[in-house]
């Protein structure tokens, strides 16, 4: 094989395994003159909520370890998600779905792995929504702005985002020593 088709080869197997870029329309930011008014935008967005997908950037750290890595999240409703984790080529290192409380993995991880999509009581889809700055219930604490969400909290749990938008942009997760950072890199419905 000469060197030039090697190379093409190569290229060609790269650009084929890298992470891709989630497909669908962009996501409107709301349009709120008051918090009130922004967090019933949000309701309304809940209720009539159709999916969301975000190719984002997350750095976990739990038990003093930390994990950077690339990733894409989608959630269908709030009981079903998925979450594909990307190694630093793009290759599929994980993919991870939810339906209900109910979570498998390919390749399978011990549940204890899966803690993070468990906090406060919500479901993995309930907290994913959360991540992309929709308020999943009413029953957790909500700082809101005109733009979005300022932080929500439960059970031992704060999210934070900074700026406050929807849909979020950062997005920092804090519970006890363990925090999860999360940049959405793109949002689309």
């Amino acid at each position: 094989m000469t060197r030039a088709l090697r190379v093409f080869v190569i290229a060609l197997l790269f650009v084929s395994c890298r992470s891709t870029r989630p497909t669908g329309s962009p996501v409107a930011p709301l349009t709120a003159a008051t918090s009130e008014e922004a967090m019933a935008q949000l309701r309304a967005r809940r209720d009539s909520f159709e999916g969301l997908r975000s190719l984002m950037k997350v750095r976990a750290t739990t038990n003093g370890k930390t994990q950077s890595f690339r990733a894409q999240l989608h959630v269908q409703d709030a009981r079903r998600m998925e979450l594909i984790a990307y190694t630093p080529v793009g290759t599929t290192a994980l993919t991870l779905r939810a339906d209900g409380d109910a979570i498998t993995s390919d390749p399978e991880v011990a549940p204890a792995s899966f803690a993070f999509l468990r906090n406060a009581g919500l479901t993995p889809a309930e907290t994913a929504m959360l991540l992309l700055g929709i308020p999943p219930r009413d029953d957790l604490q909500y700082d809101v702005a005109v733009t979005g969400l300022r932080s929500a909290t439960a059970a031992g749990v704060t999210v934070t985002y900074d700026p406050p938008s929807f849909p979020a942009q950062k997005v920092v997760v804090t519970r006890g020593d363990d925090r999860v950072e999360i940049e959405h890199l793109e949002v689309v419905r």
